[in-house]
């Protein structure tokens, strides 16, 4: 018997919950009431066999949770200001999910490969040039977070992701789902999406190391582009194993991604915790909460 995992993401004065089969919302209302709903729900893996091979199921996996957490986090800014409830189309999801991706890929990916060719050769010190890439990844990342930081708003956005954690802490070690024993959780979770994004920057490292120099700059740039679903793949790998296991290279690579949740992750409230809770327990079934499976 193992227990089940649940993943999850914060929202708008609200935390998304997603369990196998569903996943749930629940919102603070500006009337105080909580605001909680349950969305039926696949996963691809279910479809689609060649989403459970490695390295191919990290792409998978990421695709489904953006999905979901861009849908969560676009419903709960309805719910949060209090605005009648109405379908979120795919149409503006998608755009939404392309126009951030866009940004990122060109942020995060293309202008740290771009800025870093000014003081190392990628033909001659490949290593060298992807681990300075990898650095200005890093330096950039934090920057944004540390000035996402300066904002009330966002602050109760990481303080929701941290009662999103402490609920799944809770609910994997088979508690009883009070707000005694969510508080009580550790706020940092070795799967969170934050954690993923730090071991995007290591993966990038290592696979654009064996990329093969190509003298014309935008074609190198265009093939780190090409090459993301395998870095993403390989960051999911990593999370993954360092989940599972207690070797010094797992506890590594867990304490890397700690050190970055400290960044988007904040001690909640008792009320977010409420509500962290609310979300929890529609995810997996109000009636039929089985925590355990074969």
């Amino acid at each position: 018997m193992k227990v089940t995992q649940i993943g999850g993401s914060a929202a708008l004065e609200g935390v998304m919950m997603k369990a196998p089969g569903a996943w749930a919302l629940a919102v603070r209302r500006p009337d105080g009431q909580i605001h909680v709903e349950r969305h039926e729900g696949t996963a691809p893996w279910q479809h689609w066999p060649l989403a459970k091979w490695p390295l191919v199921r990290g792409v998978f996996a990421l695709f489904d949770a953006l999905q979901v957490s861009y849908t969560a986090l676009m419903r709960s800014a309805q719910i949060a200001e209090g605005e009648e409830e109405a379908p979120i189309s795919k149409s503006a999801l998608y755009a939404t999910l392309g126009v951030s991706t866009l940004v990122a890929v060109l942020f995060f990916i293309v202008l740290p490969a771009f800025v870093a060719g000014f003081f190392t050769n990628a033909k001659t010190t490949p290593v060298l040039y992807n681990g300075l890439a990898g650095l200005l990844k890093a330096g950039l990342l934090v920057g944004y977070l540390l000035f996402l930081r300066r904002f009330a708003d966002t602050r109760r956005f990481f303080m929701y992701h941290g009662a999103e954690h402490k609920a799944i802490h809770a609910f994997e070690k088979g508690l009883p789902l009070t707000v005694e024993n969510v508080r009580a959780q550790p706020r940092f979770h070795p799967r969170c999406g934050t954690t993923f994004i730090a071991f995007v920057i290591v993966a990038s490292i290592l696979v654009y190391s064996f990329l093969p120099h190509a003298e014309i700059l935008w074609w190198r740039l265009l093939g780190r582009v090409l090459l993301l679903p395998l870095v993403a793949g390989v960051a999911f790998e990593m999370l993954y194993f360092s989940a599972r296991h207690e070797d010094p290279v797992s506890r590594l690579l867990r304490q890397l991604g700690f050190w970055f949740q400290g960044l988007t992750v904040d001690e909640p409230t008792d009320d977010m915790i409420e509500v962290a809770i609310k979300s929890t327990e529609a995810a997996v079934g109000l009636d039929t909460a089985e925590r355990l499976v074969a």
